[in-house]
């Protein structure tokens, strides 16, 4: 049986219990990430501690908790005797008596997993690609923090996998800042104004920006030009997100991480793809739901029956030029390892 390291001990996965009360289990009550290993080498270490102790400072949790895990990673990968996996960490607050309150003194349990994945070849693997199915972004407003909090993004993915889609890709109408603080905003349209030709489709109406998948990082590329929504809160700082803006920048590559950009921008893009710890897959072409009321948040998903329409991203047939050229720097980054 896999080995995982579970609140202090090293021991076979049969045996790892979690307690009925532990707050990870009740409330979604900690945080996690994942660290990808090739040939044993740890890709962005650095990076992933540094995220972990902002998620767990963001939940009020020592932020040193996350001090221990690379050692703890390294010696797991040992005891499973595997040199390339996805290591998942994990820590939730711990068990406690259920309260909404959190408790004053928790006991945080730690825990690690390893998912075996193939070595790297030397050449980069065939690129994936595929449509996206656009849900509406119905999750919390803190996506910064990695939290274990992820059902509205389990269900729009398998909403996107029904349709055959592969990722969905949240799009989120932002709340305005006051009138009064926002003096140079142009007047909200009126209603009955007509509908401007160049006007996006109703499924992307103004003031809704793209801001990730549900688990990845999305980006455009419009007229030569890198784009992806900003680190303001409402995405993951990716790890790999970064990766690629650094590698574009080396690509002499323009890119545009302050603007977000709508469904309008996405389906009218030049390429588009999706990037995680794992991979880049091109988006070739979209799909939109249908946005739901705003008296609900949390519409039940379209009838399978009724067949979303099919919106092709440029050339659907295939991933564009700058996709492959990204997807090619990201596999020689990983060959390379730890800078």
């Amino acid at each position: 049986a896999p080995v995982v390291y579970h609140r202090g001990a090293f021991l076979p996965e049969p045996d790892a219990r979690v307690p009925l009360q532990d707050r990870g289990l009740l409330f979604a009550d900690g945080v996690y990430e994942v660290v990808r290993f090739d040939h044993g080498r740890p890709f962005a270490m650095g990076d992933h501690v540094r995220r972990f102790r902002q998620s767990l400072a963001a939940i009020d949790l020592p932020a040193d908790l996350a001090d221990p895990f690379p050692d703890l990673s390294h010696e797991l990968l040992r005891r499973n005797r595997l040199t390339d996996a996805k290591i998942y960490w994990q820590v939730t607050r711990g068990p406690a008596a259920r309260d909404f309150r959190a408790p004053d003194d928790p006991s945080p349990s730690l825990t690690l997993l390893a998912y075996p994945t193939e070595p790297l070849n030397p050449d980069p693997p065939p690129l994936a690609h595929g449509p996206a199915l656009v849900v509406d972004d119905c999750r919390w407003t803190q996506c910064r923090v990695k939290s274990l909090m992820l059902l509205p993004a389990s269900l729009a993915k398998t909403r996107a996998r029904r349709a055959g889609a592969v990722e969905a890709v949240f799009a989120r109408a932002k709340p305005a800042p006051p009138p009064d603080l926002d003096p140079d905003s142009p007047p909200t349209p009126d209603a009955s104004s007509p509908t401007p030709p160049d006007a996006p489709p109703p499924s992307a109406p103004p003031g809704r920006h793209i801001t990730e998948g549900a688990s990845t990082n999305i980006f455009i590329i419009q007229h030569g030009r890198l784009r992806t929504h900003p680190d303001d809160g409402w995405v993951l700082p990716g790890i790999t997100r970064q990766t690629l803006l650094d590698l574009a920048h080396g690509l002499g590559l323009p890119t545009d991480d302050r603007t977000p950009f709508t469904p309008h921008d996405l389906l009218h893009a030049d390429e588009a793809f999706a990037c995680s710890t794992t991979q880049l897959t091109a988006l070739t072409s979209v799909m939109f739901e249908p946005i739901p009321p705003a008296i609900s948040r949390y519409p039940a998903p379209p009838a399978r029956e009724t067949p979303l329409t099919t919106h092709p991203i440029a050339d659907a047939r295939r991933p564009g030029p700058l996709t492959h050229k990204l997807h090619t720097a990201y596999h020689q980054a990983l060959l390379a390892g730890p800078a």
